[in-house]
C-alpha cells in the first residue's frame, strides 16, 4: 500500500479523532479497575482486556468514520471543509470504503465479544448504530442532532468502565454525563466557527434558529456550567477523591471563561478560543480522576 493510499484512509476513519476517543476509553478502563480495587488497581488491571478495549474500540469508531462519510459524499462536496475527503475526490471508491468499514466494525466488535464483557460489545455496537444510522440522516432534520451524536461521542469512557466492571453502573454512568455534556460546548463552538459552510449542506447544528445569536450563545453557556457541575459527581460516587477539584475548577473555570467571552462578543475567534479551551477539559478531568 502507497504512502498516499494509506494517508486517505487515515482520513476516511479520522484517525486522529478516533485516537482520542479511544484514549478516553482507556481513561474508563483503568477508572473501572481503580474503582474495583482502589488500592491496588493495578492488580485489577488486565492488558487483554486492556488493548481490547483500545484497539477494538478504534476499529469499531474506524467503521462509523467510514460509514458516515459514504452517507454524506454528496454533502461534503459541498463544504469547503470536507470537499478534500478521500470518498469525495475518489481516491477511495464506495465499494472500498464500504468494504474496510464493515470489516473494521465487525472485527472490532468480535475482538470486544472475546475479551471483554457483553456490555462492553453492545455498548460500542450501539454506539455505531446510533452515530450512523440515526446522527447522520438527523443533521438535516434538525439541530436536536447535536443532543443524539452526543449519545454515542459519550459511550467511550462508558464502554471502558464496563471493560473493567462488567456491568452498567451509576459511577459509569457519571463518566458518561461527563463525555455528554463536553460535547454540546465543543461541538457548538465548531458550528459556530463552520456555520456558513454547514449551511452549504443544509446543516443547522446551532441550538438556536437565529444561527449565531445571543439565544445560541446562552445555551453554549449553559451548558458549560452543567458540564462543570456534572464532572463533580464522580467524586460522589467514589471514583474519586474530592482533592480531584484541585484540577477540574480550574479547567472548568478557563472554558466557562471562554464561553462567557462569546456570549458577550458573538464573535467566531472566540467560538474558536472556546473550542481549543474545550479540548484540555476532558484530558484534565480524567486525569485527576485517577490521580486523586
Amino acid at each position: 500500500m502507497s504512502t498516499s493510499t494509506l494517508k486517505s484512509y487515515f482520513q476516511l476513519v479520522k484517525f486522529r479523532l478516533t485516537s482520542t476517543v479511544a484514549a478516553t476509553s482507556a481513561f474508563g478502563y483503568m477508572l473501572g479497575c481503580q474503582l474495583n480495587n482502589r488500592d491496588h488497581w493495578k492488580d485489577a488491571f488486565e492488558w487483554p482486556v486492556f488493548w481490547a478495549v483500545l484497539i477494538g474500540g478504534m476499529l469499531v469508531v474506524f467503521a462509523s468514520n467510514g460509514l458516515n462519510q459514504i452517507i454524506e459524499k454528496g454533502n461534503d462536496s459541498k463544504m469547503s471543509r470536507t470537499a478534500t475527503r478521500p470518498i469525495v475526490e475518489e481516491r477511495i471508491s464506495l465499494s472500498q470504503a464500504r468494504i474496510f468499514s464493515w470489516v473494521s466494525g465487525l472485527l472490532g466488535l468480535l475482538l470486544l465479544a472475546l475479551f471483554t464483557p457483553f456490555a462492553t460489545m453492545w455498548l460500542s455496537m450501539l454506539s455505531l448504530i446510533l452515530y450512523v444510522f440515526v446522527y447522520t440522516p438527523m443533521k438535516k432534520v434538525n439541530s436536536l442532532a447535536v443532543m443524539v451524536g452526543a449519545i454515542p461521542g459519550a459511550l467511550p469512557p462508558l464502554i471502558g468502565y464496563t471493560a473493567a466492571v462488567g456491568r452498567i453502573d451509576e459511577p459509569g454512568m457519571m463518566l458518561f454525563l461527563v463525555q455528554f455534556f463536553w460535547q454540546f460546548p465543543h461541538f457548538w463552538a465548531i458550528a459556530w466557527m463552520l456555520h456558513d459552510d454547514y449551511q452549504k449542506a443544509g446543516y443547522w447544528l446551532l441550538p438556536s434558529s437565529g444561527g449565531r445569536d445571543k439565544r445560541s450563545a446562552y445555551q453554549i453557556l449553559t451548558y458549560t456550567v452543567l458540564l462543570i457541575l456534572v464532572s463533580m459527581m464522580p467524586i460522589y460516587y467514589g471514583l474519586s477523591d474530592v482533592k480531584a477539584l484541585s484540577m477540574i475548577l480550574p479547567v472548568g473555570a478557563f472554558v466557562l471563561y471562554r464561553a462567557w467571552k462569546l456570549f458577550v462578543s458573538l464573535a467566531v475567534p472566540e467560538a474558536r478560543k472556546l473550542m481549543f479551551a474545550s479540548l484540555l477539559f476532558t484530558p484534565v478531568v480524567f486525569l485527576a480522576y485517577i490521580i486523586f
